[in-house]
């Protein structure tokens, strides 16, 4: 019977991923693999450990547990080298899929077969770190395995419990309500402060006392805890500028419940965008998808407002601006098929694999030192207030070191930012491909059960 080990890879007491680079080496060794080695990071030891590298350096997320390794080991006869590749192949495309950088690889060096899967702890398209809890070996890892290894005709995995390693909340909450932006836990802790908030200033008191940094210009920008940046109320959709907010709260437990009527409005102000749309003729499938959207949107007119739960009015609202997010896609980008969706994330996968290669010819190791170096000192000066004595040393120490800079290595830094840039609009791009293929894979999964139970309608999930 396969035994599978999990273990956090750390950082070493001087800091760095030396760890990480190490073990990298470790499982791509030639010697011990015969070239059985797969994955979506890179084909070699360094390729791979420079995208996990600049996958954390992207989110800023260079320090903490480095990455994880993963070991299955088949008794000797079980499976052939073949077989295990299958299975972990599977297993990281189904479990890992494109939101971390990993490589997997068979050894063939013992006389049982093992293969050893290492992935980055950042997840590339979110910025969240991964997290193992308690139980998510039963939850979520068995079933799979348990499916993958009945399809190659093997035995089930079994998890070595002495092993132990974690997931981050942000990515346990994720799993459960669709990888949640700081976008959406702004807005949440937003409608949950103004429901007992008296007035601007209270609300803000509270907010701040949730662990909040608010600055209040001409925008109000909302940095909620835990994450680095913020949001400005401007983006964060209608509802959330402050004097919106300030009339909420004003308005708050008027007859009909302010939570309904947000819920309502937004969803009025949403079918106005997406009905601009609908003047040509649509598809089958995109229908489906705007005939999800109107239902949903409309969902809370039939209940009564007193009887509504307010996380009921929470969970439709999210579900409503993940819709219309979805139909307003399908629209304007012509995705008129499943199949059209498909193609849409085949191309999608291979833009962000081009833009990472793009960037990555952009500076060679070396320009990274001098470019970090560059970095310290600006950051140096301008962390220096001008009335200080040492504000012109460091003025002059930045003038000559840029002197000294290869010519191109500023543009190429410009080019970098907007590479990085093209990166977050295909990667949400694929968040939400992939969210809508998830969805369609699901509903037909509930309508082939459907037709062997004999029913003859679906009903849409809300």
């Amino acid at each position: 019977m396969a035994i599978t080990k999990l273990s956090n890879i750390g950082m070493p007491k001087g800091g760095g991923a030396a760890h990480l680079k190490n073990c990298i080496s470790y499982i791509m060794n030639p010697d011990k693999t015969e070239g059985m080695v797969g994955g979506n990071a890179g084909t070699t030891p360094q390729e791979v450990y420079q995208v996990m590298i600049d996958t954390k350096q992207e989110w800023e997320k260079e320090g903490g547990r480095q990455g994880y390794h993963f070991v299955i080991s088949f008794p000797p006869g079980e499976a052939t080298k073949e077989e295990a590749y299958a299975v972990i192949n599977d297993f990281c495309e189904e479990y890992l899929g494109e939101d971390y950088d990993y490589v997997f690889s068979i050894h063939t060096d013992q006389k049982h077969m093992h293969g050893h899967i290492v992935f980055n702890s950042v997840n590339r398209m979110s910025g969240y770190k991964y997290r193992y809890e308690k139980k998510d070996w039963e939850k979520y890892i068995q079933p799979l395995t348990d499916r993958i290894c009945e399809k190659y005709g093997l035995p089930p995995l079994v998890y070595d419990k002495n092993n132990k390693i974690g997931k981050s909340y942000a990515a346990h909450y994720a799993e459960k309500e669709g990888r949640p932006s700081s976008e959406k836990i702004i807005k949440a802790d937003i409608d949950f402060v103004i429901a007992s908030s008296k007035d601007w200033d209270d609300f803000i008191r509270q907010m701040e006392g949730l662990g909040y940094k608010i600055r209040q210009k001409k925008y109000v920008t909302y940095i909620p805890p835990g994450f680095e940046r913020g949001r400005r109320d401007s983006r964060l959709g209608p509802g959330y500028r402050a004097e919106e907010i300030k009339e909420r709260i004003k308005n708050k437990g008027q007859e009909q419940g302010v939570e309904k009527i947000l819920s309502h409005e937004l969803s009025k102000v949403y079918e106005r965008e997406i009905f601009q749309y609908t003047k040509t003729t649509l598809t089958v499938f995109q229908m489906k998808k705007i005939k999800n959207f109107y239902q949903t949107g409309h969902y809370l007119e039939e209940k009564n407002p007193y009887a509504v739960a307010w996380k009921e009015v929470r969970r439709n609202a999210v579900h409503i601006d993940q819709l219309y997010e979805e139909c307003k896609y399908i629209l304007e980008h012509e995705i008129k098929t499943e199949k059209d969706l498909l193609e849409k994330q085949k191309i999608l996968i291979k833009k962000e694999a081009e833009l990472f290669n793009q960037r990555k010819t952009l500076f060679s190791v070396e320009d990274k030192k001098i470019f970090q170096q560059y970095r310290v000192l600006k950051k140096r000066l301008a962390d220096t207030p001008d009335w200080d004595d040492q504000f012109e040393i460091y003025q002059e120490e930045l003038n000559d070191f840029l002197k000294e800079m290869p010519e191109g290595m500023l543009s190429a830094e410009k080019e970098k930012r907007q590479i990085n840039a093209m990166l977050r609009e295909v990667r949400h791009e694929k968040r939400i491909v992939n969210r809508m293929i998830e969805e369609e894979k699901s509903l037909n999964k509930e309508e082939k059960i459907a037709k062997k139970k004999g029913c003859t309608e679906i009903q849409h999930r809300r």
